[in-house]
């Protein structure tokens, strides 16, 4: 009789099969199949003094000191699985690739009595699926992407407009970057497979719909790099261009980029990453402009002499422009001209 049974990743997906992830906590928060419980075989600590054993002392000795540090906690790590099990109702285990974690932690638990599937292949198998999925998906994608300069909320706008349940994906949300030398403060970035992982999930969600509209990026968002794949499906969709005045932009960006919640210091930090673009005269002045705390005058001016001269260069030609006096009045355009987009694609 099969003691453990293994079951693949599309498989596992296709009848939303509860995940369980055995590595350690530290291997998990670093990326993980979303929607996962971590129920670690060891420590961090532990699993280096395994590796240590393994080095010096070979297979067998490494499995017998493995066993000798796991024993102890067995008991709690099944009773786990099997609080997950009782949840969710079927439930399969994985590690990195399939190995020795998985198929101890499947051992123990249908020895016991928890019944559990392994994850074939395990996590590494995943991204290869997701990575392939990102593919196939981003060929048959229709995107509509929105572009406009610093300050005209695009990410607000299409977070709220995705609220009403427009078919958008919030690249700098998954990210966890807005997109700018200022764009990282307050934020932490998710590791590049979590990322691929997270925007893998947004496109399956969103496969069969009409058409999905992100926000016009580059390749590059901090220091997460878009797949090629949706990179392509991006350079090749329809590009719609927001424009409003720059007092309404510099409004906008106070707002979004919380700027009063943090000290002067942590401006000038990201400031002096562009110091050389500047030209020292004009770091000199928005220096100054920091240090007194005008940030709204700060930000005119890093808007008419670094964002927009940067934007002008970069931005692909558009294939349709909305023109606006306020927020609210281009968020409305917008999503007039979206819902038009998907009458008219139906």
């Amino acid at each position: 009789m099969e003691l453990v049974k293994e079951i693949t990743v599309e498989e596992a997906l296709k009848r939303k099969v509860a995940l369980v992830d055995v590595r350690t906590r530290e291997e998990f928060e670093q990326f993980r199949i979303p929607g996962a419980y971590n129920v670690p075989l060891f420590t961090k600590e532990e699993k280096e003094k395994v590796s240590k054993v393994y080095y010096e002392k070979g297979e067998k000795a490494a499995r017998l000191y493995a066993l000798e540090l796991v024993g102890p906690k067995l008991h709690r790590i099944v009773r786990s699985i099997k609080e997950i099990k009782e949840k969710e109702g079927a439930t399969a285990v994985y590690c990195w690739r399939g190995g020795l974690r998985s198929l101890a932690v499947a051992t123990i638990c249908n020895l016991t009595g928890v019944f559990v599937f392994r994850l074939q292949g395990g996590y590494r198998a995943f991204r290869q699926y997701i990575l392939r999925r990102i593919e196939e998906i981003s060929k048959e994608l229709n995107l509509v992407v929105v572009y406009g300069p610093t300050g005209v909320g695009k990410t607000r706008m299409l977070r709220e407009l995705q609220a009403e349940g427009l078919p958008i994906i919030d690249l700098e949300g998954l990210a966890g970057h807005r997109g700018s030398v200022f764009g990282g403060i307050g934020l932490k970035q998710p590791t590049q497979k979590m990322f691929d992982a997270l925007l893998w999930q947004e496109l399956e969600r969103l496969k069969n719909a009409p058409f999905v509209v992100v926000e016009g990026e580059s390749k590059k968002i901090g220091n997460l790099h878009l797949p090629d794949p949706f990179w392509k499906a991006m350079e090749r969709g329809h590009k719609l261009l927001i424009t409003l005045p720059l007092q309404e932009r510099v409004k906008i960006s106070m707002e979004d980029y919380m700027v009063n919640r943090f000290q002067p210091e942590v401006y000038l930090k990201a400031l002096k990453r562009i110091e050389k673009i500047l030209g020292n005269e004009k770091y000199r002045e928005i220096a100054k402009l920091i240090q007194e705390r005008n940030y709204p005058e700060a930000v005119k001016e890093l808007m008419v002499n670094y964002y927009d001269k940067l934007y002008s260069r970069s931005i692909p030609e558009t294939d349709s422009v909305i023109e606006a006096s306020n927020y609210e009045e281009a968020k409305e355009r917008l999503k007039n001209y979206l819902l038009s987009l998907g009458k008219t694609q139906r």
